[in-house]
């Protein structure tokens, strides 16, 4: 697996964190979508680490699930808390544009991490590269096809968590692209849910009982992975169908455990939360910035999930950071 570089912002924020670190007033609040969710909670496990490093307060905030107003009344409080700099994941792309751009121009950087705004007025945008990711989710699926049916050929579908996401949009959108390489499969469309677990699973039994000649399926997050991969469990699918999803929460790992999941589509949020809060703190004291950085994709296979370079990509717990060499 090939991981991107996070760039180090330069020399200077060395000199920063020894100058700074002790400013008791320093404090960089920390945005996600959806507090409740296993990914997230590894965006602020990140954000914690790097924190602790920094000497600075980090203030965990959100909404309990996706809720884009909901979340822009929390960034407004958070602006007007005043702190060093403000990373968040914008839930829908239109709708926080302005509100970001609202708190870059109040004088606060921020960083924007996972999924993107209608604005360009922040300071670094550390994300996934998801359409490349949804290629690859497309080119596992088409491999488990091939190793599953003998042919590289049949039915597939997919699975869409919510609508108006700037990072499920990519994704999808990289895997209907990704699937036109294989001639003799067959897209035939996607359902589009309200992020519920259950509705993966709801979604993933009528498609099979609708097209029951359906070979395969992606699903672009981890509530629809699940979701998913308890739907192939339960009608004992997993040897005979292919579902290729995206993260690695503990559901999914189970699944891809028992074979109902035949690949997992990996991000890196613990990265996005420490990466993010290194960068707001840089932000803060003057450090010019890349604008894009690309976190990394990868996939996982049940023959590959124990191999100890992925153990703290899998599982957040096992993580740890030694120093960046640039591989």
């Amino acid at each position: 697996m090939q991981w991107k570089t996070i760039l180090a912002a330069s020399v200077a924020l060395s000199t920063l964190v020894g100058l700074h670190a002790a400013e008791a007033e320093d404090s960089i609040a920390v945005i996600v979508k959806a507090t409740t969710s296993e990914y997230w909670q590894w965006v602020f496990k990140g954000a914690e680490d790097a924190g602790k490093e920094l000497g600075i307060k980090i203030d965990k905030l959100g909404t309990p699930k996706d809720d884009a107003a909901g979340q822009i009344a929390v960034l407004e409080s958070a602006a007007g808390s005043k702190p060093a700099a403000i990373v968040i994941s914008p839930t829908i792309f239109e709708a926080l544009g302005d509100p970001i751009a609202a708190v870059t121009k109040a004088g606060i950087p921020v960083i924007v991490i996972d999924s993107g705004a209608k604005t360009d007025k922040y300071s670094s945008f550390l994300t996934t590269n998801n359409e490349a990711g949804g290629k690859a989710a497309a080119e596992a699926l088409a491999a488990c096809i091939k190793e599953r049916t003998g042919k590289m050929a049949g039915k597939v579908g997919y699975i869409t968590a919510m609508a108006g996401h700037e990072s499920l949009d990519s994704r999808d959108k990289g895997f209907v692209e990704g699937m036109k390489a294989y001639p003799d499969i067959t897209n035939v469309g996607n359902r589009v849910a309200n992020n519920e677990e259950a509705e993966g699973m709801n979604f993933t039994a009528d498609m099979l009982t609708k097209d029951p000649d359906l070979v395969g399926i992606f699903a672009d997050n981890a509530q629809m992975g699940t979701g998913a991969g308890a739907s192939i469990n339960e009608q004992k699918l997993g040897s005979k169908f292919c579902l290729v999803a995206f993260d690695s929460d503990a559901g999914e790992l189970e699944h891809l455990k028992d074979g109902s999941i035949y690949a997992l589509i990996i991000q890196d949020p613990y990265m996005m939360g420490f990466g993010g809060v290194w960068y707001g703190y840089a932000a803060a004291h003057g450090v010019r910035l890349p604008k894009n950085v690309d976190t990394g994709v990868g996939t996982v296979t049940k023959a590959s999930m124990d191999d100890p370079k992925l153990a703290g990509l899998l599982d957040v717990n096992k993580r740890k950071l030694t120093p960046f060499l640039g591989n």
